[in-house]
């Protein structure tokens, strides 16, 4: 929880405002039972109808402030709570989109859905309860207790008799909650991450006939879940009535013995019994406030832990080098490998290379090479097992993910495109980024052609993953929004394999004369792709096999020449021979 509370220092005013304006209609609520109780005393009772009208409408001014208050400070915590998830959904969300992948995979992409979604709002309880019921339930029980206790101090310990059995009630069964929450939101994970598989995967599933299989899976996790929250629920209700059983029944002993001290006596009042009872309601509603509010805690205790665990990903990197960030370009990978959690081999064995600021660079390899396990260390999703990455000569370990990430611009071989517009889609890379520079991203991406035969232009709307674009056009789309980001390093992870080799011709013209003097890494499966960047690196089994250009590889690398016959209709050496 302590983790959370940070989020609601900007709005702790807004908070205090609103707690003040409440406290102010709980006090007016506590004074009209004494108002009523001489209405009776004083009025009815001596039939001093101008007391009883002065009354009223002191009562009737009371009750107008008093709604003004709730208004004013329910206003201002509405405000405060939802400020409060936005900020908190913006942070965890950008929490996420830093994780490295063994931080990604240990909480799973349904479970972050939850926490970012259901256990935000969850949360957002806690803003709320700062601002009314904190106030509300302390303020009307001890003013509730204080104005019976000055009425009549037996008829007040009458009440106390009651409270100690309705806290026990609480207690007890408040302790059953947190584990059956704790269970319901596991179970919502589970259904989540059942959705996802089956609206990613429904073509296989209808292929193969398994939608029956499919439907027990998930009715199994409803049930479960269902099965909790109904348990839970049950709990909850149950207090209510208990409470309210008990302090009615304080209410009717109130009567009962007022009555009896009346007739003996004792200047106790029909209107101090009147007011005593009216207390007791009150302390009762701000009891019934305080059930919900305790037996609510454990659900938001259970979700705080889990937006927590989110928020605290990446806790323990270095932030020393937070303020500094890559300039040049320069990239240096020594003796670096990487062993992915229970793999038998290394996806990458002491690969050392240096790419100099403003070159060009291409690295190829067959499937399994160790590829994308490079560009992973780069963009510091996973770290290496051992050996060092530098970055302008300051090690990875000590530039914080956003300085890292930031210095980096991405083309992947399968560019997310989202729902939206183009213009939204490429400016993704850069939210700042004119609508000039955003066609002029577009004009070297090759993708202002068909952008520009749409009637609306940037505004034409892209449904989502695209489903309106060709894989080229997609493509094209995501080499923009790398481009129009900038950056002193480019990466393009393959993502050229669905253009043309004409299309690609231009883009990879007019990406060498938009980013001349900016650090290019090209990721290909393709020597055609390959071969007109200054440098190949050859990868094979994990490990860096060879480095130069394309002629010198030709010559002397048996790995490079062997892809480049497979793919220029050559064969194979050992089909040669």
């Amino acid at each position: 929880m302590k983790n959370i509370i940070p989020y609601l220092k900007p709005y702790r005013k807004r908070l205090l405002l609103s707690a003040l304006a409440i406290g102010i209609s709980t006090f007016c609520d506590l004074m009209l039972p004494t108002i009523m109780s001489d209405i009776l005393n004083q009025g009815l009772y001596q039939a001093n109808f101008p007391y009883i009208v002065r009354c009223c409408a002191a009562m009737l001014a009371i009750a107008a402030v008093g709604l003004g208050g709730v208004l004013i400070g329910s206003k201002l915590s509405c405000e405060a709570v939802a400020s409060f998830c936005r900020d908190l959904r913006t942070e965890t969300f950008r929490k996420v989109n830093a994780m490295t992948f063994e931080e990604f995979g240990c909480l799973g992409a349904a479970a972050l859905v939850t926490r970012c979604s259901h256990d935000v709002e969850t949360v957002s309880w806690i803003a709320a309860e700062l601002s009314g019921p904190v106030v509300t339930i302390p303020a009307m029980f001890l003013g509730g207790m204080i104005l019976a206790f000055r009425k009549d101090p037996s008829l007040c310990l009458t009440i106390l008799f009651f409270v100690p059995w309705t806290l026990a009630v609480i207690f007890i069964l408040g302790k059953k909650l947190l584990p059956l929450n704790e269970a319901a939101d596991e179970y919502i994970d589970r259904e989540n991450e059942l959705m996802r598989q089956r609206l990613r995967g429904i073509r296989v599933i209808r292929a193969f006939g398994a939608e029956k299989k499919e439907h027990e899976k998930v009715s199994h996790a409803i049930e479960a879940m269902s099965e909790k929250f109904i348990k839970a629920n049950m709990i909850q209700e149950t207090v209510t009535p208990l409470v309210v059983l008990l302090m009615n029944l304080a209410a009717v002993l109130v009567v009962y013995l007022g009555g009896w001290r009346m007739e003996k006596g004792s200047g106790l009042t029909a209107g101090d019994i009147f007011a005593v009872v009216q207390y007791t309601a009150l302390i009762s509603s701000s009891l019934i406030m305080g059930v919900f509010a305790i037996l609510s805690y454990p659900q938001a205790q259970v979700a705080a832990k889990r937006v927590s665990q989110v928020l605290l990903a990446g806790k323990g990197e270095t932030d020393r080098g937070s303020l500094r960030g890559v300039h040049e370009g320069e990239i240096t990978f020594s003796h670096v490998t990487f062993r992915y959690e229970d793999a038998a081999a290394p996806a990458v064995e002491d690969v050392s290379f240096r790419i100099r600021p403003g070159e060009s660079v291409a690295v190829i390899g067959g499937t399994g090479s160790g590829k994308s396990t490079l560009l992973n260390l780069l963009l510091g999703f996973r770290a290496p097992t051992s050996g060092e990455i530098r970055l302008d000569g300051i090690p990875s370990g000590e530039l914080s993910r956003e300085a890292l990430r930031g210095s980096v611009s991405c083309a992947m071989q399968n560019g997310a495109v989202y729902s939206g517009t183009v213009r939204e889609n490429v400016r993704m890379g850069r939210l700042d980024a004119s609508d000039e520079e955003i066609w002029e991203a577009l004009e070297i991406s090759q993708a202002a052609e068909y952008v520009r035969a749409f009637s609306d232009g940037l505004d034409h709307p892209i449904r989502q993953s695209g489903k309106n674009l060709s894989g080229g056009q997609k493509q094209r789309l995501s080499i923009a929004r790398a481009v129009v980001k900038k950056a002193p390093i480019y990466v393009f992870d393959d993502s050229f394999s669905a253009l043309d080799f004409l299309t690609e011709s231009r883009v990879r013209a007019a990406l060498n004369r938009a980013l001349a003097g900016k650090t290019r890494i090209l990721i290909t499966q393709r020597v055609a792709s390959a071969m007109h960047c200054g440098r190949v690196l050859v990868m094979d089994g994990g490990h860096l096999v060879d480095s130069g250009s394309h002629g010198e590889l030709l010559g002397r690398c048996k790995v490079y020449r062997d892809i480049y016959l497979s793919q220029t209709g050559g064969g194979t050496i050992e089909e040669k021979k």
